[in-house]
């Protein structure tokens, strides 16, 4: 099992986690262009998978995530916004290597996301959209 970054109750990215915490201090800023892509994952749909995997899984590698992998320029904004805090500042790559280091710069700004098509196929996992994440009809998904 591959997991997506965890949100929800008890994970960095909820209200009162470590990372929600950094975006409202304007300690977690845009790297370069943004196009680093992260997929995500609700903490209690990882518990579902997990089980689903155990039950009925075949042998092999799982990646559990949402359904929309996004750049860190669309979700990080939308996070600060549903956190009500500041939009994130945007710093470039060099000043990001400076104060960083090589990790932040790929998260970043070349992290790719992935696909979920067979956690969806065999385990039957129907992972939630992220919940900071505005939807076409300007709605918040939930």
């Amino acid at each position: 099992m591959r997991y997506g970054f965890f949100y929800g109750p008890g994970t960095w990215f909820n209200p009162d986690g470590d990372v929600a915490q950094q975006v409202r201090q304007q300690q977690f800023p845009i790297v370069g262009n943004g196009e680093g892509v992260w997929s995500w994952l609700h903490i209690e749909d990882a518990a579902i998978a997990t089980v689903a995997a155990a039950e009925q899984g075949n042998p092999g590698i799982y990646l559990i995530t949402n359904d929309q992998p996004l750049a860190v320029r669309e979700w990080l904004p939308a996070f600060a916004q549903w956190l009500n805090a500041p939009p994130p500042p945007q710093i470039s790559v060099e000043d990001a290597l400076k104060a960083s280091g090589a990790d932040a710069v790929y998260y970043g700004t070349q992290m790719r996301g992935v696909s979920n098509a067979k956690a969806k196929r065999e385990l039957n996992f129907q992972p939630r959209p992220l919940e900071w994440i505005v939807d076409t009809t300007g709605a918040y998904a939930s």
